[in-house]
């Protein structure tokens, strides 16, 4: 059996960086975003987020942003021939989205937003194609913060899958009584729904989506 160690990652788990098959990532403390603030909100201290990248198949590992009190660095996403990760400064009451280039391994600001800009940061992500930072309140609403501001209201159990330039599809699950789940495609602009069907929808690795 061969066995490559990773010393930089003892004791810690890997994951696939969601869009690609050449990128994982391992972060202690993976909790949401919302339980941070939570605690911060309370007056515990946040310790912050370790997050370390590793490329396949050579095992490189690469630390793109320094673990700092307060910070939350929430797991990235694949985006453009690079890495996208969402930083969430609640000393300095930001919202960041960088780009980690996976070519020459840059790490660049896309855009800083104020953390006024949402209500709080329950459900907070970012999804790509094309890159967008999303919120799905408690409530019922769900936002397009970046890189437009959109907000409609979802109906009880839905949740996004993903876009497709001016749709989002979402899934929505039933019990009456059987289990079942459908897609709701809706316009990115209003909200309004499209159209749905019965189903349930996979990403698959050469980038298609397998309807079962």
């Amino acid at each position: 059996m061969d066995i490559r160690k990773i010393e930089q990652l003892s004791n810690m788990s890997l994951e696939k960086v969601f869009g690609t098959n050449e990128w994982y990532f391992s972060a202690e403390w993976t909790g949401d975003i919302y339980e941070a603030e939570e605690m911060i909100q309370m007056g515990d201290v946040f310790e912050g987020t370790t997050m370390f990248l590793v490329r396949y198949p050579d095992g490189k590992v690469f630390m793109p942003l320094e673990k700092k009190k307060n910070v939350y660095i929430q797991r990235p996403v694949w985006d453009n021939d690079g890495i996208a990760i969402l930083v969430v400064d609640f000393d300095c009451k930001e919202i960041s989205l960088y780009h980690f280039n996976g070519n020459n391994f840059h790490l660049q600001c896309i855009t800083k937003l104020p953390l006024s800009s949402v209500t709080d940061c329950y459900n907070m992500y970012l999804t790509m194609s094309p890159l967008s930072l999303y919120r799905h309140g408690a409530d019922g609403l769900f936002e397009i913060i970046w890189p437009e501001k959109v907000s409609f209201m979802l109906e009880d159990s839905e949740s996004l899958v993903y876009r497709d330039e001016d749709v989002l599809y979402f899934t929505r699950w039933y019990e009456d009584p059987d289990y079942r789940e459908e897609i709701y495609v809706r316009s990115v602009h209003t909200g309004e729904v499209l159209r749905h069907f019965p189903g349930i929808l996979y990403d698959m690795p050469d980038g298609t989506w397998w309807l079962l």
